[in-house]
């Protein structure tokens, strides 16, 4: 049975509630990996953070790039890279996603070349993919053999499957847009769906992974200190941000992972909010939905 994913970025969340996306619902679902969109041109996506740290313990990542024509493609490999090297634990390949955004230029692929040789430079022996439809490639890519040191993630949702040249076949599909969001741990009502061409041992093996089980070892970074003493408060919620004033509203500056526990300092908003630090505000109880409890 092929390895499943999912691939989740930004558009998977609701960034007006307090939880985010769920890994644990994914792997209940069959997932053993993810698609993290980490970047695009020169900017983090905003919510790689809060989705890099929560899936670290649960879930394989496969971070992505979204390539653009405006940036200086080796600048968008350096920002890619730059948000990776410390934290490369459990990783797939590395990917850049090559498709339609606004007019693509007639060397669309030599953009595409630079950001790659860009990322070899940086990230070498990392494995590196990229992401692409046969549609899109076809007329931008090449069939030069240069292209298949890189895995292929194809994205192909009609079928039959139609590897684009020079590959031979594909190391990640996407096959779907249209997975239940929720019940695979994301707010969006659609979600994207991959597999990989192999079993999870056989993933595993190829890419060098640790077990599944094994992925919170070493333990996921935190910025939140172990809690002692005083009133404790654990996330029930699928994951539960922080914000900088007790308000949904509010920016965002941080989150916690579900059953994580903190130590409160106040509970404000008429009992409704927990205050664990300054400008740090967790939700506990909000439109009629529990996100904290006490323990």
């Amino acid at each position: 049975m092929n390895a499943k994913g999912v691939d989740i970025s930004v558009w998977q969340d609701k960034n007006s509630t307090p939880q985010m996306f769920n890994p644990l619902k994914a792997r209940a679902k069959g997932a053993s990996f993810v698609g993290i969109k980490t970047s695009q041109a020169n900017w983090a996506d905003p919510d790689y953070s809060q989705n890099w740290a929560i899936c670290r313990p649960f879930l394989y990542r496969l971070p992505f790039h979204f390539l653009t024509w405006d940036v200086s493609p080796r600048r968008q490999a350096e920002v890619f890279w730059s948000l990776l090297e410390r934290d490369t634990f459990g990783l797939l390949p590395l990917a850049c996603d090559f498709e339609w955004w606004k007019t693509v230029p007639t060397r669309a692929m030599d953009v595409l070349y630079s950001f790659m040789e860009r990322l070899k430079d940086l990230a070498s022996p990392l494995p590196m993919a990229i992401y692409s439809a046969k549609s899109f490639w076809d007329p931008n890519g090449s069939h030069a053999d240069y292209w298949k040191q890189f895995h292929l993630w194809l994205c192909d949702i009609t079928g039959p499957v139609d590897v684009p040249k020079p590959w031979d076949k594909w190391t990640f599909h996407q096959y779907t847009f249209k997975l239940y969001g929720p019940d695979w741990g994301a707010e969006s009502l659609d979600l994207d769906g991959d597999y990989y061409n192999g079993t999870l041992a056989e993933m595993i093996t190829r890419f060098n992974l640790p077990e599944l089980d094994r992925l919170s070892i070493p333990p996921a970074p935190t910025t939140q200190p172990e809690p002692v003493g005083g009133l404790r408060m654990k996330v029930i919620s699928d994951g539960l941000r922080i914000r900088e004033a007790p308000s949904l509203k509010a920016d965002v500056v941080d989150y916690l992972t579900q059953a994580q526990v903190v130590q409160v300092k106040d509970v404000v908003v008429t009992e409704t909010w927990a205050k664990l630090g300054e400008r740090r505000y967790a939700a506990i109880y909000v439109d009629g939905e529990h996100y904290m409890e006490t323990v």
